[in-house]
């Protein structure tokens, strides 16, 4: 188990004179960790496998809980944010404290402030643990080693007052990485792992240090310049600084991305940047409207987000550092190819600016993210308004402007035959992408307008598919009979590839096609389609596969997305 200074580093410029830094004592259950590039300085979260009487059944499907595909295993990061989230307090070592100032100090801290970032759906309440003056460093007797103590209630976290941490260290308890959403871990203490520390004085002369740790219970990383845990002065879960480089008492806001997370900002607030140009008026987390814009990459669980940061009572930033500010959320675990769930996210400024604030945006400049340009183009009231985007660019999709199809693919999409390949953003094409049947069954279906099924399931192999309506619409039409005629087409094999032989066969049938004008290509004598190569050759829909000569159909080859776009258009036509 690693061991990690406290969160005093950040602190020293301020702190009293005197103070000491721990680190913080191992989590209860043996664990794998999945280190971040930078160690973390003052969390720890146990990454365990299930217990042998649970299925794990793989780690695909993290995302899909997530309306957005944003958040790994939304269910389990929320388990503690969307409602009272109730932890237990205890004084461990001489900390001046009695358990009512201590709880008094807490609830003044930290109360207004949670429910004010997060609209009233987070409460925070605190009861009474117990007193230990004999012993400082009582973490691990709570976690199993001598001396033992036990918690009164069912708490869902523990909060330590200690004497001899300087700042703070916590952790969100104990994680899983199996698909699911770890329904097996405990939800109350000790058995889920999820504990906060914070040193006596720095409770009582710093709340800002209380309420960064209790956001890493709610799965909340640091956000830095990717070189120190701690060098994004505006953000509470880093350095959360003054202009003078000291560390402000009352803590800052957070990124967007934690409070949607958390479940305080809803999917409908947030806009997934597409193709097409647009304009967002962006808002801080205390005005209504958009509170988020993500702009995705290719790689699942990374992207760009912006936020609105503006000066007020519970977000008492410098107004010099008002605007909109840029991060790279990355959820890749490293030596692993899925996201990962929780506080083993980076959350880096983008551009980097150690112990600086050039990752947010003031009116009248930009960055360019994966290809697309943002402009912050004004301040609106308390907002301010981004422009996403080129301008001139109307196309609905962002990875199609060099396709040799661009035409055939705005067409797919203009006519409702394509919403895209990446839902729910639906912002790619993946125009060179192969076309399974189940696909093709799709936008046949789409471009012909079929509604008759012919009354339910024709085929074995289609149960629990997308597109099984869509299969028994195609087979209602005579445009498929199935993919295995010497057993009866009993199946339709819908993740199948589609060739381009077979491909000719579907829109011979789904446009009637007769007129075969002849045998047009030197290789495809003996395909069990020739006659309908023919057939499309002649209605115009193909011209071959090896321009300028096209003396070759390529019958066995794939069909990209970008081609059957293509296909589709001159049949229509």
């Amino acid at each position: 188990m690693h061991r990690w200074i406290g969160f005093a580093a950040a602190l020293l410029l301020v702190l009293p004179a005197g103070l000491t830094t721990s680190a913080p004592a191992s989590a209860a259950a043996s664990s794998a960790h999945l280190e971040p590039d930078i160690a973390p300085l003052d969390w720890e979260a146990p990454i365990v496998a299930p217990p042998g009487t649970i299925d794990a059944i793989g780690t695909q499907g993290v995302l899909d809980s997530d309306p957005l595909g944003l958040v790994p295993k939304l269910p389990f990061v929320q388990r503690y944010s969307l409602d009272t989230d109730h932890f237990e307090v205890w004084l461990c070592g001489d900390t001046g404290y009695t358990m009512n100032e201590a709880i008094a100090d807490l609830e003044n801290g930290m109360a207004d402030y949670y429910s004010a970032i997060s609209g009233g759906r987070y409460e925070i309440s605190f009861s009474a643990g117990g007193t230990l003056l004999g012993d400082p460093n009582c973490l691990g007797g709570f976690q199993g080693s001598s001396p033992a103590y036990t918690t009164v209630g069912s708490p869902e976290g523990l909060l330590i007052i200690d004497s001899i941490t300087g700042g703070g260290y916590a952790s969100p308890g104990i994680i899983c990485l199996d698909q699911g959403n770890c329904e097996w871990i405990s939800a109350t203490f000790p058995d889920n792992g999820r504990y906060a520390i914070v040193g006596a004085n720095a409770l009582s002369g710093f709340p800002s240090v209380a309420v960064h740790e209790v956001g890493h219970t709610l799965h909340w990383p640091h956000s830095n310049s990717g070189q120190s845990e701690y060098d994004n002065p505006l953000d509470l879960m880093s350095g959360n600084e003054t202009l003078g480089g000291w560390t402000e008492p009352l803590p800052y806001g957070t990124l967007a991305f934690n409070r949607y997370q958390s479940g305080w900002v809803d999917p409908g607030d947030v806009v997934i940047a597409g193709a097409a140009y647009e304009e967002v008026e962006l808002q801080p987390f205390d005005r209504a409207g958009t509170q988020m814009v993500a702009v995705l990459t290719g790689t699942d669980g990374v992207f760009y987000t912006l936020g609105a940061r503006t000066s007020s009572t519970y977000d008492p930033i410098p107004g010099e550092w008002e605007g909109v500010e840029v991060y790279l959320v990355d959820h890749r675990c490293p030596s692993f190819n899925y996201p990962c769930p929780g506080i083993y996210r980076d959350q880096t400024q983008a551009p980097p600016s150690p112990n600086g604030v050039g990752h947010v945006l003031q009116v009248g400049e930009s960055v360019t993210l994966d290809g697309t340009t943002v402009e912050v183009i004004s301040r609106s009231g308390s907002g301010f308004v981004v422009a996403i985007g080129d301008p001139g660019n109307t196309l609905p999709f962002i990875d199609i402007a060099a396709s040799a199809f661009i035409t055939d693919i705005v067409w797919l999409e203009a006519e409702d035959v394509t919403k895209g390949c990446n839902p729910p953003h639906n912002t790619r094409f993946c125009p060179e992408s192969t076309v399974t049947r189940g696909e093709m069954a799709a936008f046949l279906v789409r471009v012909l307008g079929l509604t008759d099924d012919g009354g339910g399931n024709m085929f074995i192999d289609d149960d629990g598919s997308i597109f099984e309506d869509d299969i028994a619409k195609l087979a209602a039409a005579g445009i498929t009979k199935g993919c295995n005629p010497a057993e009866g087409n009993t199946k339709f094999c819908p993740n199948a590839k589609v060739t381009r032989e077979q491909m000719a066969a579907f829109l011979v049938r789904a446009y009637a096609l007769t007129d075969n004008g002849g045998n047009q290509f030197i290789d495809d004598d003996g395909s069990i389609f020739e006659d309908d190569i023919a057939k499309l050759a002649a209605a115009g829909i193909t011209k071959g596969c090896n321009p300028p000569a096209n003396t070759e159909f390529c019958p066995r080859s794939l069909v990209t997305r970008e081609q059957m776009a293509a296909f589709l258009h001159r049949a229509a036509g």
